[in-house]
């Protein structure tokens, strides 16, 4: 409980110097968090819609400290298992570098500081057809991952085109007015 307390201490802290900082007019890296309750709700537009337990790579970086804390961050948030209309989402860890060819899951949580293995995620993900979500913008622009969840005054949510139809990912069309389509 501690930690915990102390990991939200030290987010709030980073998070007030970096819009001191921004706001003075320095550069300022995103801090990037998977927004998993709103990834769960796009899972739930799928088309078809997925059924029955649904198997989530985390894919992340032994050794990165921005990956692996946001692989613990959406292990704590999903827990023993994230209930999304009729199905459970289950996630696993799994390192970018024994990623092979993501069979088996039907979706993937790419982490932050990932940049260098975008390519390769995108090329396994459309072999199984597993649908990529992020909150690293830059992999969605790219057409390497097919969704992107950014958070600022409002959450956006992002699909590209190109990289849906390369995974064989479709969504309702309802979805889709409510969210950006590159």
């Amino acid at each position: 409980m501690r930690k915990a307390v102390r990991r939200g201490t030290v987010l709030v802290r980073l998070r007030t110097l970096a819009m001191s900082l921004a706001a003075l007019g320095y550069a300022v890296p995103v801090l990037a968090e998977l927004n998993v309750p709103i990834a769960a709700r796009v899972i739930s537009f799928r088309q078809p819609a997925l059924g029955g337990p649904i198997m989530t790579a985390i894919l992340y970086e032994p050794g990165n400290g921005a990956s692996e804390a946001e692989a613990a961050l959406i292990e704590r948030t999903i827990g023993s298992g994230l209930v999304v209309g009729r199905s459970v989402i289950r996630t696993r860890r799994v390192p970018i570098a024994t990623m092979g060819t993501l069979s088996g899951y039907r979706v993937a949580f790419v982490t932050a500081g990932l940049r260098d293995d975008q390519a390769s995620i995108a090329a396994a993900a459309d072999r199984s057809s597993v649908l990529t979500i992020t909150s690293d913008s830059a992999c969605v622009n790219a057409g390497r991952c097919v969704v992107g969840i950014t958070q600022g005054a409002k959450v956006q949510i992002t699909v590209n085109r190109a990289a849906a139809r390369a995974a064989n990912i479709r969504f309702g069309s309802a979805f889709l007015m409510l969210i950006k389509e590159i």
